[in-house]
């Protein structure tokens, strides 16, 4: 297993892929297939405009990469997977026209969201469409178990086992830490990312979690000045007893980085922890990343197999860059559908879902994902590693205390 790792500078992938008319309109509850001729087509929607859009690039590139190692290979049953995306601008209120343009265009089969209300809208807009919706950077466990609608799917690993493996993992590694301050969007997934995340370092410490300054800002935010001068002004103890817990992500995570480091924040605690991708925002600050110790299903340098060396190897000739967990989902995801429109033997979005009950498929994590047929939702690998900047590696970011575990062995 690798310790260290370099992640490639920004790069703007060139993907095949279809673009989704934007007048088209149809009547509600299509059914059927999104096959045609000689391609199946499968809607990716995603956030690609907006303060996510860096996130939705690099899943929206992993599920390019996986439709064209498939369509390499002959594709299914002869039939050649057809992308075609779709920009849901990290709106709900777009959902429903989404879903309806996509029904217009034969997509019976669709993947993607980014937020827990994203995946919910899209969810609930699809079902009146007859499409078939598999959430892959979800992870709120309100969507699954009973899955949130009959025709939502789930290859994100759930919030509550990254927490828990994050909570089990800051206990072992920092011991000496007993207060932490949390910095979080104000919504309650990322709060509750906090809870577990406590919850879990209570049980295995042994000890109860003391909380100095809990913060709460807007989704979207990016002045957030106020708020940590509050947090600055607040610190007392001694550092190497001190941690702080963000539950921001994408350019959350960035803006929160920038404005930090003029405060010395970033120097105040003996160890800061996120749950939610920080890989892109370690790449894009050039070897100057603050060490983050961060849980999420997948880091490329933590795993040595052959699935994961080819993925990394197609995904950097496809975007010029390294995977990151964003990448692995889109991959994994359309990987699952694509297993799952095999088996049934056909693209009908009933008998997709039908077949996607004990699906299993392997991952470039080194671990088998495994569909549940009746909460819907996929157990999967779920990886806990120290991301940090370093200039003297070729990519500019490091990763060290690696541990990958399926989520129900936690």
């Amino acid at each position: 297993m690798k310790k260290n790792v370099r992640i490639a500078g920004l790069a703007v992938a060139a993907s095949v892929s279809l673009v989704l008319s934007a007048c088209a309109t149809s009547s509600e509850g299509g059914g059927g297939s999104g096959s045609s001729g000689d391609t199946i087509k499968i809607g990716v929607v995603l956030p690609y405009t907006g303060v996510q859009a860096a996130i939705a690039r690099f899943e929206g590139i992993g599920a390019e990469v996986a439709a064209k190692e498939i369509n390499d290979a002959g594709g299914i049953d002869g039939k050649k997977i057809e992308i075609v995306k779709a920009d849901d601008q990290l709106n709900t209120a777009r959902s429903a026209t989404v879903m309806r343009d996509l029904n217009s265009e034969g997509v019976k089969l669709a993947m993607g969201g980014q937020t827990t209300d994203l995946c919910r809208s899209a969810a609930e807009a699809a079902n009146r469409f007859d499409i078939m919706f598999l959430g892959a950077h979800c992870t709120s466990s309100t969507l699954v178990d009973p899955p949130v609608t009959p025709n939502y799917w789930m290859t994100g690993q759930r919030d509550v086992d990254l927490t828990k493996a994050n909570g089990a993992a800051l206990a072992k590694q920092f011991p000496d830490v007993k207060t932490w301050d949390v910095f979080a969007y104000d919504q309650e997934v990322t709060r509750n990312f906090w809870t577990q995340t406590s919850d879990e370092l209570a049980k295995v410490s042994g000890s109860p979690v003391k909380t100095n300054k809990e913060l709460y800002v807007p989704v979207g935010a990016t002045d957030l000045r106020n708020q940590l001068s509050t947090l600055a002004s607040s610190q007392k103890g001694d550092k190497a007893e001190r941690g702080l817990f963000l539950g921001v992500y994408g350019a959350g995570t960035t803006s929160f980085i920038q404005q930090a480091r003029p405060l010395g924040l970033l120097d105040d605690y003996a160890v800061i922890a996120q749950t939610g991708v920080y890989w892109s925002t370690a790449v894009s600050l050039k070897g100057t990343a603050p060490s983050i110790y961060d849980v999420h299903e997948y880091f490329w340098s933590c795993q040595d197999n052959p699935e994961n060396t080819k993925f990394v190897e197609e995904f950097e000739a496809a975007a010029g860059e390294k995977p990151d967990t964003g990448a692995y989902q889109g991959y994994v995801s359309m990987k699952m559908m694509a297993a799952a429109i095999e088996k049934a033997g056909s693209a009908d979005s009933a008998k997709v879902q039908k077949a996607m009950a004990g699906l299993s498929i392997d991952t470039p994590a080194g671990v088998k994902m495994t569909m549940d047929g009746d909460t819907h939702h996929a157990d999967g690998a779920i990886t806990t590693a120290s991301l940090f900047g370093d200039e003297s590696a070729p990519e500019t970011v490091g990763v060290k205390d690696c541990k990958t575990v399926l989520a129900s062995d936690l």
